[in-house]
């Protein structure tokens, strides 16, 4: 797997609204159910959009004209990343204060009466494909000699995404209370040091990004 994915991966696993929404679903006596609900339908969103990516990146025809606006989707999203870093840091876009969004918000309604058609959709939305996946599906692309293998990394960065619902789902077969103590400690440790995981990994993902589109073009 590429390297640069495989980074990609691990800096997305421990989510806010990923943990709180596994931590709801391991509190409740169907915490199986709902725990396959969620992964089954965002796994199934999440891998169709990242193979449709890595495939139609795979179908340039001019090498030279893929590296260019790969280069360029580089700069992007890195220049994204770093803003959003910028933004939290300076407490514009979150903070005790702050309302939550709207999506955080719905979310949050709808962990209060969990159903597995409930949790299925919150596994949707909270997957939703971001600046953190399409850069890891940017440099699948890249690194992939074959769309066999392109798409095998995609499935490997998927369960990687998900590790926390699939671990919560394997402990919560084996032992339901370990499972309920593991996510609400690692829920802990996000909402007090929150705000500075996601500056340090949006700011670190977004220069590097932006340093390999400068570096790319300027090879070019």
């Amino acid at each position: 797997m590429s390297e640069e994915a495989l980074l990609l991966a691990l800096s997305s696993v421990m989510r806010p609204t990923t943990l709180a929404a596994v931590y709801a679903m391991v509190s409740r006596p169907t915490a199986r159910s709902l725990l396959r609900a969620y992964l089954f339908t965002g796994l199934a969103f999440s891998l169709a959009v990242g193979v449709a990516v890595v495939v139609v990146l795979h179908g340039y025809t001019t090498a030279a004209l893929s590296t260019f606006w790969r280069a360029l989707l580089d700069i992007a999203l890195g220049a994204a990343a770093c803003g959003y870093a910028i933004g939290v840091g300076t407490g514009r876009r979150s903070g005790r204060d702050r309302k939550p969004s709207r999506t955080t918000a719905w979310i949050h309604r709808r962990l209060d009466t969990l159903t597995p058609t409930r949790a299925a959709v919150i596994g949707l939305v909270t997957h939703l494909p971001g600046l953190v996946y399409l850069a890891a599906l940017n440099a699948i692309s890249v690194a992939a000699a074959r769309p066999v293998g392109a798409v095998a990394q995609v499935v490997t960065y998927n369960v990687i995404w998900y590790s926390v619902a699939i671990a919560a789902l394997v402990v919560s077969v084996l032992r339901p209370a370990a499972s309920r103590d593991l996510v609400e400690k690692a829920d802990a440790v996000v909402r007090r040091q929150g705000r500075s995981i996601v500056v340090t990994l949006f700011g670190l993902i977004g220069v590097y990004l932006i340093g390999k589109g400068i570096s790319i073009l300027r090879g070019w």
